[in-house]
């Protein structure tokens, strides 16, 4: 469903499923390497990832955690095949390096003593940081989780889908 924002939030707490694909997406283009059939299904149209590039461009600095590069680390060795291409990892290591610097990226550190037992329990330490976060920092969430953005909307946090970020980029250069 369309987001009736009509100014893209900023400074947006970003969740591993879309740094992710985008990272790898962003990557397999600088390179000219093929895009591992791994990537989402929401990330699959070339109008969603211009659309998502255009976002994080224009509401960075982003956001994110420890939790989510980590998480990234194990989808860059396990989802993609490359898990024994030490070489392709290193460069694809590299390079989110340097567009997560140019993205501005702020990294934030969420204790799991400080998490909510609950939610740790329910949700895990990722999506726990995440939460946490984004309540410290009152930011918007990007995530394809649809259990995260069910809890997020109901702690009166905005999430953002891909396709929401679309209908945005739509209507902003509509």
């Amino acid at each position: 469903m369309p987001s009736a924002i009509s100014e893209p939030p900023v400074n947006p707490v970003v969740d591993t499923n879309v740094l992710f694909d985008f990272l790898l997406w962003r990557f397999c283009a600088d390179t000219k390497t093929p895009t591992p059939s791994c990537l989402s299904d929401y990330f699959s149209a070339e109008i969603t990832r211009n659309a998502l590039q255009w976002y994080l461009d224009k509401a960075k600095p982003i956001q994110t955690l420890p939790h989510v590069i980590a998480e990234i680390n194990g989808l860059a060795k396990g989802k993609t095949g490359w898990r024994k291409d030490r070489a392709r990892l290193s460069e694809f290591w590299r390079f989110s390096q340097k567009e997560l610097a140019r993205l501005m990226l702020d990294e934030h550190l969420v204790q799991v003593v400080e998490m909510n037992g609950d939610d740790l329990g329910a949700f895990g330490p990722t999506d726990c940081a995440i939460m946490e976060l984004a309540k410290r920092t009152g930011r918007a969430v990007v995530t394809e989780d649809r259990e995260l953005r069910e809890r997020l909307t109901q702690d009166q946090i905005e999430a953002l889908s891909c396709n929401e970020i679309l209908a945005l980029w739509q209507g902003w250069n509509a």
